[in-house]
């Protein structure tokens, strides 16, 4: 008769139950929250006709662009993403465009940096016709959060051009 267990037996136990938990594709907001958000909108249609889901609370995503601080209220400017099957911005996929959320929650420098990735669950407000960063006018959705989540990870940008992994004076 084979035996069942081995000496290395505690050891695999003890990476399934440290190691494969962390594997796991979790929303990043509890079910409660997750239950009055319509995750069906979707993103590209959200931003093409924001005032048609004024009132609605939505789960959106994106990376931060700026923070804007004033008094109790705090505007956080994000190029949105489309969110992927774990509810983070999926940077492989075209950006649909930007959006504002407003909050009086204080929100930490270091935490909510430019360039960060955020997920939002929050109420559609309104658009609103702003200047984006390239000088051209953009309708912008205002939302107001309800939660926010912010990953520790900067998402590095796409890589653009062609390199060839050469460089002279390397001692050849």
């Amino acid at each position: 008769m084979k035996r069942l267990f081995t000496r290395h037996t505690p050891i695999v136990l003890l990476f399934i139950v440290l190691i494969l938990p962390g594997c796991a594709s979790s929303p990043p907001f509890s079910d409660e929250q997750m239950r009055q958000a319509d995750t069906s909108v979707h993103l590209s249609r959200l931003l093409d006709s924001p005032d048609d889901y004024a009132g609605k609370t939505v789960l959106v995503g994106g990376v931060i662009n700026m923070v804007e601080r004033r008094g109790i209220v705090n505007r956080i400017y994000v190029q949105a993403f489309p969110l992927d099957s774990s509810y983070r911005p999926d940077r492989s996929r075209p950006s649909a465009g930007h959006f504002m959320v407003v909050t009086d929650e204080p929100l930490s420098p270091a935490r909510y940096a430019p360039g960060r990735p955020i997920e939002v669950l929050g109420t559609v407000l309104r658009s609103r016709k702003m200047t984006n960063f390239a000088d051209r006018p953009e309708k912008v959705v205002v939302i107001r959060a309800r939660a926010l989540h912010v990953r520790k990870r900067r998402i590095p940008p796409p890589a653009r051009g062609v390199g060839f992994g050469f460089m002279p004076m390397m001692g050849f």
